[in-house]
Protein backbone atom coordinates (compact mmCIF):
# COMPACT_ATOMS: atom_id res chain seq x y z
CA UNK A 1 0.00 0.00 0.00
CA UNK A 2 1.38 3.28 -0.96
CA UNK A 3 1.26 6.11 1.08
CA UNK A 4 -1.24 8.07 -1.01
CA UNK A 5 -3.47 5.13 -0.21
CA UNK A 6 -2.70 4.91 3.49
CA UNK A 7 -3.84 8.99 3.48
CA UNK A 8 -6.75 8.17 1.80
CA UNK A 9 -7.59 5.07 3.78
CA UNK A 10 -7.03 7.32 7.10
CA UNK A 11 -9.16 10.47 5.89
CA UNK A 12 -11.68 7.61 4.94
CA UNK A 13 -12.28 6.60 8.06
CA UNK A 14 -11.88 9.54 9.94
CA UNK A 15 -14.82 10.98 7.86
CA UNK A 16 -16.73 7.93 8.85
CA UNK A 17 -15.88 8.75 12.42
CA UNK A 18 -16.96 12.00 12.14
CA UNK A 19 -20.36 11.18 10.63
CA UNK A 20 -20.86 8.79 13.27
CA UNK A 21 -20.04 11.49 15.76
CA UNK A 22 -22.64 13.53 14.29
CA UNK A 23 -25.21 10.50 14.76
CA UNK A 24 -24.28 10.31 18.30
CA UNK A 25 -25.14 13.79 18.75
CA UNK A 26 -29.16 13.35 16.63
CA UNK A 27 -30.11 10.33 18.97
CA UNK A 28 -29.18 12.46 22.05
CA UNK A 29 -30.89 15.87 20.69
CA UNK A 30 -33.94 13.41 19.78
CA UNK A 31 -33.77 11.39 23.29
CA UNK A 32 -33.89 14.75 25.03
CA UNK A 33 -36.50 15.93 22.97
CA UNK A 34 -39.09 13.06 23.61
CA UNK A 35 -37.96 13.50 27.50
CA UNK A 36 -39.18 17.03 27.13
CA UNK A 37 -42.14 15.88 25.25
CA UNK A 38 -43.48 13.15 28.02
CA UNK A 39 -42.53 16.02 30.70
CA UNK A 40 -44.88 18.47 29.02
CA UNK A 41 -47.48 15.97 28.32
CA UNK A 42 -47.53 15.04 32.63
CA UNK A 43 -47.87 18.36 33.31
CA UNK A 44 -50.71 18.21 31.12
CA UNK A 45 -52.05 14.92 32.60
CA UNK A 46 -51.42 16.19 36.28
CA UNK A 47 -53.51 19.27 35.11
CA UNK A 48 -56.46 17.10 34.08
CA UNK A 49 -56.12 15.21 37.28
CA UNK A 50 -56.58 18.59 39.25
CA UNK A 51 -59.84 19.34 37.02
CA UNK A 52 -61.66 15.85 37.61
CA UNK A 53 -60.78 15.38 41.21
CA UNK A 54 -61.41 18.49 43.07
CA UNK A 55 -57.56 17.89 44.10
CA UNK A 56 -56.20 21.08 45.71
CA UNK A 57 -54.10 22.30 43.03
CA UNK A 58 -50.82 21.71 42.31
CA UNK A 59 -50.24 23.53 38.62
CA UNK A 60 -48.44 21.06 35.94
CA UNK A 61 -47.24 24.92 34.25
CA UNK A 62 -44.14 23.69 35.40
CA UNK A 63 -43.70 20.33 33.50
CA UNK A 64 -44.97 22.26 30.56
CA UNK A 65 -41.72 24.80 30.76
CA UNK A 66 -39.53 21.80 31.96
CA UNK A 67 -40.32 20.21 28.88
CA UNK A 68 -40.01 23.16 26.77
CA UNK A 69 -36.89 23.74 27.49
CA UNK A 70 -35.73 20.41 27.14
CA UNK A 71 -37.35 20.63 23.57
CA UNK A 72 -35.95 23.57 22.95
CA UNK A 73 -32.25 22.50 24.09
CA UNK A 74 -32.22 19.28 21.69
CA UNK A 75 -33.24 21.85 18.59
CA UNK A 76 -29.69 24.08 20.20
CA UNK A 77 -27.94 20.35 20.43
CA UNK A 78 -28.74 19.60 16.74
CA UNK A 79 -27.63 22.75 15.25
CA UNK A 80 -24.71 23.02 17.01
CA UNK A 81 -23.85 19.21 15.88
CA UNK A 82 -24.26 20.24 12.57
CA UNK A 83 -21.96 23.18 12.80
CA UNK A 84 -19.54 20.63 14.76
CA UNK A 85 -19.92 18.28 12.07
CA UNK A 86 -19.25 20.58 9.08
CA UNK A 87 -16.02 22.34 11.03
CA UNK A 88 -14.95 18.56 12.08
CA UNK A 89 -15.00 17.80 7.88
CA UNK A 90 -13.36 20.37 6.76
CA UNK A 91 -10.49 20.22 9.06
CA UNK A 92 -9.95 16.49 8.02
CA UNK A 93 -9.93 17.91 4.74
CA UNK A 94 -6.96 20.31 5.64
CA UNK A 95 -5.30 17.57 8.06
CA UNK A 96 -5.67 19.92 10.60
CA UNK A 97 -8.14 18.52 13.24
CA UNK A 98 -8.48 20.07 16.17
CA UNK A 99 -11.19 18.22 18.63
CA UNK A 100 -13.42 21.37 20.58
CA UNK A 101 -14.71 21.21 23.77
CA UNK A 102 -17.65 23.26 23.53
CA UNK A 103 -20.29 21.30 22.60
CA UNK A 104 -19.56 18.60 24.91
CA UNK A 105 -19.57 20.81 27.75
CA UNK A 106 -22.57 22.48 26.77
CA UNK A 107 -24.47 19.18 26.75
CA UNK A 108 -23.03 18.13 29.96
CA UNK A 109 -24.72 21.23 31.23
CA UNK A 110 -27.79 20.70 30.22
CA UNK A 111 -28.46 17.21 31.01
CA UNK A 112 -27.17 18.42 34.84
CA UNK A 113 -29.86 21.35 34.70
CA UNK A 114 -32.51 18.99 33.03
CA UNK A 115 -31.89 16.49 36.02
CA UNK A 116 -32.16 19.09 38.19
CA UNK A 117 -35.32 20.93 37.24
CA UNK A 118 -36.55 17.74 36.66
CA UNK A 119 -35.47 16.86 40.32
CA UNK A 120 -36.73 20.09 42.25
CA UNK A 121 -40.58 19.46 40.36
CA UNK A 122 -40.73 16.03 41.73
CA UNK A 123 -40.04 17.62 44.92
CA UNK A 124 -41.99 20.40 44.32
CA UNK A 125 -45.20 18.44 43.53
CA UNK A 126 -44.79 15.37 46.29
Amino acid sequence: MTQGDERETTRAREHLANERTLLAWIRTAVALMGLGFVVARFGLFLRQLVAEQAVPSRPGHAAAAIGAVLVGASVVITVLSAVRFFRARAQIERGSYEPELFTEVLVVAITVLAGLALLGYLVWTN
